[in-house]
């Protein structure tokens, strides 16, 4: 399978990204252990065009999780495409390695994240 230009495999084991789950030693170790690619935590769109230290943090990669890709999630198009490509310049903006791929969560269950953005009617 083959995203872009990252080749993970035939039938790739993928990380899914997890609130406060997983963080950089998480991810490590999923790697160690054969997972062909992490995601980081999901990232607010929101937390990363207003500089918040903590969305900044959460896009901090290492060399050894490669490939690993920065998910995004949000529900304003404008602030979506703003923290897009702020994922796409992670090495700069957060130092490590930065993102391989960026993911951008369309349908996220977590009761917090469902539902933003629709129209109540």
């Amino acid at each position: 399978m083959k995203i872009g230009n990252v080749d993970l495999g035939e039938r790739p084991v993928v990380l899914a990204p997890m609130e406060d789950v997983t963080d950089v030693s998480f991810r490590v170790l999923c790697r160690e252990q054969g997972a062909a690619m992490v995601t980081t935590e999901f990232i607010p769109s929101d937390g990363l065009i207003r500089d918040a230290a903590k969305a900044i943090a959460k896009m901090r990669t290492l060399e050894e999780e490669s490939p690993v890709a920065i998910q995004i999630y949000g529900h304003i198009p404008e602030s979506m495409v703003d923290a897009a490509r702020m994922a796409d310049n992670a090495a700069e903006i957060a130092g490590g390695h930065g993102a391989d791929i960026v993911d951008i969560n369309f349908g996220c269950p977590v009761s917090k994240n469902a539902g933003r953005g629709q129209d109540p009617a």
